[in-house]
C-alpha cells in the first residue's frame, strides 16, 4: 500500500502534453507523428512460429544451445524491404533558451522500454502504475532517474521516440522485427532533425546521437555508414561481450500477449516480456545499486520486444566499425552489466577505440556498481554527469 501511495504522489503532480507525454521539470515538449518510409536489408523468419508459451521455450531452448549442436537457424537469406511507418517522438527543449539549448540529443531506447507515454489527468490509480515507461523520460522520482529532465535543465534539447513495434509507433510481426528496420528509421529520424524538422527550435546547432543497449547498437551503425548524422555519440549500456543465448535465456521470457492480454492482445506471439520482476532484476539491476520498489515499478511498466529484434544484433556486428565518424565518442556502460558485457564491463570497454578510430576523441567509462539499467541505478544523476562533463569538454 505505501508503493501505490508514493507513486501516486510522485506522477499526480507532474504535468503532462495533450497525447499524455510526461513533461519535466523546465521543460516545454511537443509530440509528434512522423511518417517514415524506409528500406533494409532483412531476413526473413523461417523457423517456427509459436502460438502459447510451451512452443515458445522449446524455440528459445534450441536457440539457445552451442552453436556448433548445428540446429538451423530461424533465417533466410538478407532480402531488402521498403516499407512505411508511423513514429511517435517527443521534443523537449528549456523554457529559457540558453547556450546549448540549439544542441539536440537524439535519444534511441533499447529492448523493453518505450519513450514514456501516461494518460493525461484524470487518472485511475490502476492505470496510474500500469503504464509504459521510458528509458529516457520517466515519471518515476524524475529527480533521481529522468534523463530528459537532467539534459534540458543543463540547456540542452532531446528529441527521443518509440521505435517501430513499440509504444505508440505502427507495430509489426515480432517475427520480422529486426535491427535492420531500427537503423533505417533510426538514420531517416535524425536526418530529417538534422534539418530542423520535428523541432520547436529549427535547426539544431549541433546532433548528438544518445543510444541504450539495442539502441547503441543501431546508433553506432546508422553513424558508420552516415558519419555526418551527428557531431558527436554517446552510447550506453554497450559492449561486445554479452551472449545472446545467455540474455534469451536470463529474461526468462514469456509471451507478452498472454501475460497482459489487456494490454497487449494487439502484439502477435513473437513479442516477448521479461517472466517476472525476478527476471527483470536479473538482466537490468545489481544488488546494492537499486531500490527494490524502482524494480518493481520497471516490471509494472515494462514494455514488450520482439524476439527478432534480439536474435538480429549479431547481424550487425560488421556494420559498426566506424572510421569515418569523426566526432567525439563515449561509450559509457553500468560495471556490473549482464546483458551487453557478461556481467563485468571492466577492462572490455575499450574495444571501440578501435572501431571508433578516426573520433577526435574516444572515451570510454564504466558507472560504478550498476548494471545494464543505469538509468534506474541510485546512483543515475552520477551517470548522467559524467556524459555532460563529456559534452562540454568538447563545447557541445
Amino acid at each position: 500500500m505505501l508503493y501505490l501511495i508514493s507513486a501516486f504522489v510522485t506522477l499526480a503532480a507532474a504535468s503532462y502534453t495533450s497525447k499524455g507525454t510526461f513533461v519535466p521539470n523546465g521543460a516545454q515538449c511537443q509530440d509528434y507523428t512522423i511518417p517514415v518510409t524506409a528500406t533494409s536489408e532483412v531476413r526473413l523468419w523461417n523457423g517456427t512460429r509459436w502460438t502459447d508459451n510451451y512452443g515458445y521455450i522449446d524455440v528459445v531452448s534450441t536457440l539457445s544451445s552451442r552453436t556448433s549442436a548445428g540446429f538451423p537457424q530461424p533465417y533466410g537469406e538478407p532480402v531488402n524491404q521498403t516499407a512505411s511507418y508511423n513514429v511517435s517522438a517527443t521534443f523537449c527543449t528549456p523554457q529559457k533558451a540558453g547556450q546549448h539549448s540549439k544542441t539536440v540529443l537524439f535519444a534511441t531506447h533499447g529492448l523493453a522500454f518505450d519513450r514514456g507515454q501516461v494518460p493525461p489527468p484524470p487518472w485511475k490509480i490502476r492505470i496510474l502504475l500500469t503504464q509504459p515507461h521510458s528509458y529516457w523520460n520517466s515519471p518515476y522520482e524524475p529527480d533521481k532517474y529522468n534523463f530528459v529532465q537532467y539534459a534540458v535543465n543543463k540547456g540542452y534539447s532531446v528529441f527521443f521516440y518509440d521505435r517501430v513495434g513499440v509504444g505508440k509507433s505502427t507495430k509489426i510481426s515480432g517475427y520480422d522485427a529486426q535491427i535492420s528496420i531500427t537503423i533505417a528509421v533510426l538514420t531517416s529520424l535524425a536526418k530529417s532533425v538534422r534539418q530542423g524538422l520535428y523541432t520547436t527550435i529549427g535547426k539544431p546547432a549541433k546532433v548528438v546521437v544518445v543510444g541504450h543497449s539495442f539502441g547503441s547498437y543501431s546508433s553506432n551503425a546508422a553513424i558508420a555508414e552516415n558519419p555526418g548524422l551527428a557531431d558527436a555519440a554517446i552510447l550506453t549500456g554497450y559492449g561486445l561481450n554479452g551472449s545472446g543465448q545467455l540474455s534469451l535465456q536470463g529474461w526468462a521470457p514469456r509471451v507478452a500477449r498472454l501475460q497482459r492480454p489487456s494490454e497487449w492482445s494487439d502484439l502477435d506471439f513473437g513479442y516477448v516480456t521479461t517472466g517476472d520482476v525476478f527476471s527483470n532484476i536479473n538482466n537490468f539491476f545489481k544488488a546494492g545499486a537499486y531500490d527494490h520498489a524502482v524494480a518493481r515499478f520497471s516490471e509494472a511498466n515494462k514494455q514488450p520486444f520482439a524476439v527478432g529484434e534480439l536474435l538480429s544484433i549479431p547481424l550487425v556486428s560488421p556494420r559498426l566499425n566506424a572510421p569515418n565518424f569523426k566526432g567525439p565518442t563515449l561509450v559509457i556502460s553500468g560495471e556490473f552489466d549482464f546483458v551487453v558485457c557478461g556481467g563485468y564491463c571492466r577492462g572490455v570497454l575499450d574495444v571501440f577505440r578501435s572501431l571508433f578510430r578516426g573520433s577526435s576523441d574516444f572515451q570510454s567509462y564504466v558507472q560504478p556498481k550498476s548494471g545494464h539499467d543505469t538509468n534506474f541505478a541510485t546512483n543515475a544523476t552520477g551517470f548522467y554527469g559524467v556524459i555532460f562533463d563529456f559534452l562540454s569538454k568538447h563545447n557541445i
